[in-house]
């Protein structure tokens, strides 16, 4: 597991494209939208930088795991977004060192907290987070993105 670079932009669209065509409830974004997404934007977000970053897994030379980290305007909170492990890889613990390399980060960057959003009906996601430290709490007051109306926020303090 590994922090991704701009050099990995191709296999980075490659497994959003992969996560968003598997578990499409998963993620506010869909397939069709991120096919039709520059190579531009994800060459910026395969780049790390002091308020993003995105760690993946690899396997026989392509991604099957990832999650993303970003700071926008709030410089007190990082937000954990895309988080997705390939069906064949769950269950084996990626998912809990994909969310300790995000919390690794955000303290890095003196971050004070990192917040999320669950997907309505993704229980295991929420199972998952809880797992790993997060408490469930009201809809933060600002997200960088619109969640729909039903999902679930978790944040964890560091």
């Amino acid at each position: 597991m590994r922090r991704a670079d701009a050099a990995d932009w191709e296999r980075l669209r490659d497994v959003r494209l992969r996560a968003l065509a598997t578990d499409p409830q998963a993620f506010l974004e869909t397939l069709d939208h991120a096919r039709k997404l520059p190579d531009g934007h994800w060459r910026e977000r395969a780049t790390p930088s002091e308020t993003q970053a995105t760690f993946v897994e690899e396997r026989d030379g392509a991604f099957a795991a990832m999650v993303a980290v970003f700071v926008a305007d709030d410089p007190a909170t990082a937000y954990l977004v895309g988080m997705w492990v390939a069906p064949e890889l769950r269950g084996t613990g990626i998912a809990i060192q994909l969310v300790e390399h995000v919390l690794d980060w955000a303290r890095e960057h003196r971050r004070v907290r990192v917040v999320l959003s669950v997907e309505p009906g993704i229980d295991r996601a929420a199972r998952l987070y809880e797992k790993c430290g997060f408490v469930q709490i009201p809809q933060p007051a600002e997200l960088p993105y619109e969640p729909n109306a039903d999902n679930r926020f978790y944040a964890y303090e560091l």
